[in-house]
């Protein structure tokens, strides 16, 4: 169980440190500026933005629980379809976050950004489904 634990946190230092260099990088390529405490202070770019992520945000919680629960019971991998259940709702949202940010943000640039993080964590769950890289024993 504890080399589990110790694989988890070594996939989310790794992934997260990735994140974080492909935004550096993203920044130079096309010169986005960084400096929109605004926009991440407050998690929304406008209300319309709020309402829409909120809605999903409930939707999605209760889809998630449902799948947990059927899955846990009724299928012997249940960590796979839980796993898929949680980037989609993620993919989703950050899909969501990155048309408001181009469509109504100040600055539009930032909707690279997180289309950057949203390939990352594609990347990520193609990994871990495809190697069972944290789920071996």
């Amino acid at each position: 169980m504890v080399w589990i634990l110790i694989r988890v946190g070594l996939f989310l230092v790794v992934t997260f440190i990735c994140m974080f260099l492909a935004k550096g990088l993203m920044r130079k390529i096309f010169k986005i500026e960084g400096g929109n405490a605004d926009s991440r202070s407050d998690n929304y770019i406008t209300g319309l933005h709020r309402k829409i992520d909120k809605t999903f945000k409930d939707y999605s919680i209760v889809i998630l629980f449902i799948i947990l629960v059927v899955s846990v019971v009724y299928v012997d991998e249940s960590y796979y379809w839980f796993i898929l259940a949680v980037f989609m709702s993620t993919f989703l949202r950050m899909v969501i976050r990155a048309f408001f940010e181009w469509k109504y943000s100040k600055y539009p640039k930032q909707s690279i950004l997180t289309l950057t993080e949203m390939c990352i964590l594609l990347l990520a769950v193609v990994v871990v489904l495809q190697t069972d890289l944290i789920f071996t024993q």
